[in-house]
């Protein structure tokens, strides 16, 4: 199992085999906590969402799925010289805190820096990942112009994915209730306190950016009693798309 969510990233079979001997599969609770960086381990996040935050404490971050959690990419690899010599920076010790259920996949730093260094392909699945993250990390949660709308938007979109669930329904032709698989795409796991944590604004400022999601049909709005914590149901995801995009 670990090998094929390797191969699914784009790592090639051998390389993906080599990383697999040296891994392990962690599934953790809601609310379960655990560190990159002190412990020596590096995370590959396969299913769930997490919040991160860094040692001091800074701006909360929100992730989902296909996320590298090391602190390797900063060790210097083979080519990784500049006019000032090598790269010295080293990677900030994070607190991860699971927001939902999460199923991980476990590597010795050590180890995983060892096989970077000798299969370039590793190295470079590395580079793509961190890249992925920086890339992430500035598209979300950088310093932006963006409305407080645009911005929760933008988180939403990026953590939602569909879900299947059972419903019963009545047959039009008798009446008889039969249970149906119906699917929904729900941004699920952080509150809103989280959001607006991880985006520098008021928890007030979030609440009413995600009412006026609701209000224009971007997001569900919840009838008496329907309402869920931390769970966010999609009404139209191009809509959601579209408002994050700043339309």
């Amino acid at each position: 199992m670990i090998r094929e969510h390797l191969s699914v990233l784009g790592l090639p079979d051998g390389s993906a085999n080599s990383l697999s001997e040296v891994a392990r599969l962690r599934a953790r609770n809601r609310g379960s906590t655990f560190m990159v960086g002190p412990t020596k381990m590096s995370y590959l996040l396969i299913t769930g969402r997490v919040a991160e935050l860094f040692s001091p404490l800074s701006q909360e971050r929100l992730w989902r799925d296909a996320m590298f959690f090391e602190d390797v990419s900063s060790m210097p690899f083979p080519g990784t010289y500049s006019d000032e010599g090598m790269a010295t920076s080293r990677f900030n010790p994070s607190y991860m805190v699971c927001l939902t259920s999460c199923r991980l996949i476990e590597f010795p730093s050590s180890r995983l820096h060892e096989l970077a260094m000798g299969d370039p392909a590793i190295a470079l699945f590395l580079a793509r990942m961190a890249n992925k993250r920086h890339a992430l990390t500035e598209q979300l949660y950088g310093a932006t112009r963006a409305t407080p709308v645009s911005r929760v938007a933008a988180v939403l979109e990026y953590l939602a994915e569909p879900r299947r669930f059972n419903q019963v329904k009545h047959r039009k032709t008798d009446g008889k209730a039969v249970m149906t698989v119906a699917e929904e795409v729900v941004a699920s796991g952080p509150s809103q306190t989280d959001i607006a944590d991880s985006l520098s604004l008021g928890r007030a400022t979030v609440e009413k950016a995600i009412a006026e999601l609701r209000k224009v049909g971007a997001l569900k709005a919840f009838g008496p009693g329907e309402r869920t914590n931390c769970t966010y149901p999609v009404a139209d995801q191009g809509l959601l798309m579209q408002i994050a995009l700043g339309g």
